[in-house]
């Protein structure tokens, strides 16, 4: 179960010296999101305007004033903590093949982010979807900032397991109808799930004004097609769906072009809508892709 690997002190000695790449220092304009920072008091000096009937007279620019003959108020910017959520897909797709434990990876990636974001005293949840008995259950932990309370979430993250479809609108939904502040929001999955629905969810949680980074978990079995050959009965885990193939070369040439052709798309759509994107393809990554590819993906500096 590789997401233990997440609550070993040797492994999150390694994160220590990461944070979260969010974009903090946001000016704050119409239409435009402000993550992490509002106007205000604070230490950082961020612009100058007039001054008008009311304003602090402690910010007076004396300077300026001289200067320009002109009265004008020096603005800040002040810290605001971020809501973080990492949301992991555990639908049961994202629990084959077994030996590739898919689930683990996404979920040792959802954990090692939020003790990354708890670096800054963030606001941070984990939460795991999956489609249930017909009905979206979307679960979430409560939220901790400070990484001496990050072991609560060990106990959230290993009792997690595969099982329902996928249903990333459905998620997304719920998700939003929680009225959270603005912040930011990793999503975690297979994306096994058809063109519209993937760029629908991200669609919406952009309109919803967060900040979203995507990461995209596939085995390194699947994603390789490197199954025994021979007959096989391939029962979808998801729909019930039974059909026979046979595995040779050409079949496994056949699943790593399809994989590739998610990973565009998704990507696609991550480009399309200014969506950070980074692939994590392969248990057996997991330090390499937290420890290096993270940052040149610009998730983590």
């Amino acid at each position: 179960m590789l997401e233990a690997r997440a609550f070993e002190p040797e492994f999150l000695s390694k994160l220590d010296r990461l944070v979260l790449g969010i974009k903090r220092a946001r000016t704050v304009r119409a239409g435009q999101r402000a993550l992490g920072r509002i106007q205000g008091l604070g230490i950082e000096p961020e612009n100058f305007k007039e001054y008008a009937a009311g304003d602090d007279l402690r910010f007076l620019d004396w300077n300026a004033f001289a200067r320009l003959d002109d009265l004008m108020i020096r603005t800040y910017r002040a810290e605001r903590q971020v809501e973080i959520t990492t949301l992991i897909d555990a639908s049961a797709s994202m629990g084959l093949p077994e030996r590739d434990d898919k689930l683990g990876l996404g979920l040792a990636i959802g954990a090692s982010l939020a003790y990354i974001g708890m670096a800054d005293n963030d606001a941070v949840r984990i939460g795991a979807f999956a489609m249930r008995r017909g009905a979206m259950k979307l679960e979430t932990t409560p939220l901790h900032r400070r990484r001496e309370s990050y072991l609560n979430f060990k106990p959230f993250v290993m009792s997690v397991r595969a099982g329902g479809e996928t249903r990333l609108g459905a998620a997304v939904d719920q998700l939003l109808l929680q009225r959270r502040p603005t912040g930011v929001v990793v999503l975690i999955s297979d994306f096994l799930v058809s063109d519209g629905e993937t760029e629908d969810a991200i669609r919406r949680l952009v309109a919803a004004r967060h900040d979203v980074k995507v990461v995209h978990v596939m085995g390194e079995q699947e994603s390789t097609g490197a199954y025994p050959p021979g007959l096989f009965r391939v029962r979808d885990a998801e729909t019930g769906e039974i059909r026979e193939t046979i595995f040779g070369p050409e079949t496994a040439a056949a699943c790593a072009r399809k994989v590739a052709e998610i990973g565009d798309r998704v990507r696609e759509v991550c480009k399309s809508h200014a969506v950070t994107y980074a692939q994590a393809f392969g248990a057996n990554n997991l330090e390499t892709f937290m420890e290096r590819e993270m940052p040149l993906f610009g998730i983590v500096r």
